[in-house]
């Protein structure tokens, strides 16, 4: 069972940080300051199921996409910590244009439905999040299915607390203000960054020299 319990936690520590719902809820708000609060509620409904759903997808086929392209055990965790890290780093050092590029955002604002896109794609399961989902496939594919449940239901639960993040985003983003979500973020980026060198130094021990 402690095993279980350390795989659903993993999953939880490494994809919450890279959703970064408490810094996306600013950007959330600035997309749908036009929208009422029921569509608001609504985009952050659905776009949390599409990020669950993609990421599922890419953890139920990321042992089938990593065999089908030849990649190894260590190559995907080598790459998955070097994205994680990337994204670390820009959560460290946050800039309006790693997250959400100007041009990006007129578009996007112009759009009369953001959930899929860029809400659930790529602020909340971008390629980073992908990354991750795909690393946990390789770690659990040789182990049954009880592990790939225990990972999915940690993606569940990532997806449902970004939900409610983003709903609540008025309220949240009132209390902390700017500074709080930022600070928020760069802990965050911080434990991402851990998690990215570790999967690098995991990668690294496990090629065959």
């Amino acid at each position: 069972m402690s095993a279980h319990l350390d795989l659903f936690v993993a999953t939880l520590a490494a994809l919450f940080p890279i959703a970064n719902p408490f810094g996306n809820a600013a950007i959330f708000q600035s997309l749908t300051k036009d929208n009422t609060p029921d569509e608001r509620r609504s985009f952050a409904r659905r776009g949390a199921i599409y990020m669950v759903a993609i990421l599922v997808v890419f953890f139920v086929a990321g042992t089938a996409i990593v065999n089908f392209f030849g990649i190894s055990l260590p190559g995907i965790r080598i790459a998955g910590g070097l994205i994680i890290s990337r994204y670390a780093f820009a959560q460290l050092n946050p800039k309006p244009e790693h997250t959400h590029p100007s041009n990006e955002h007129a578009e996007a604002t112009a759009k009369t439905d953001i959930a899929f896109s860029p809400l659930a794609m790529p602020l909340l399961a971008g390629p980073g999040a992908i990354a991750a989902a795909m690393s946990l496939s390789t770690r659990v594919s040789t182990q049954g299915v009880t592990p790939h449940g225990v990972v999915i239901a940690g993606i569940t639960l990532v997806g449902t607390a970004c939900w409610l993040i983003l709903r609540e985003s008025d309220a949240i983003m009132k209390r902390l203000g700017v500074i709080g979500a930022n600070a928020l973020t760069k802990i965050m980026g911080f434990l991402l960054l851990c998690i990215g060198v570790q999967l690098v130094i995991d990668g690294v021990l496990g090629l065959k020299l």
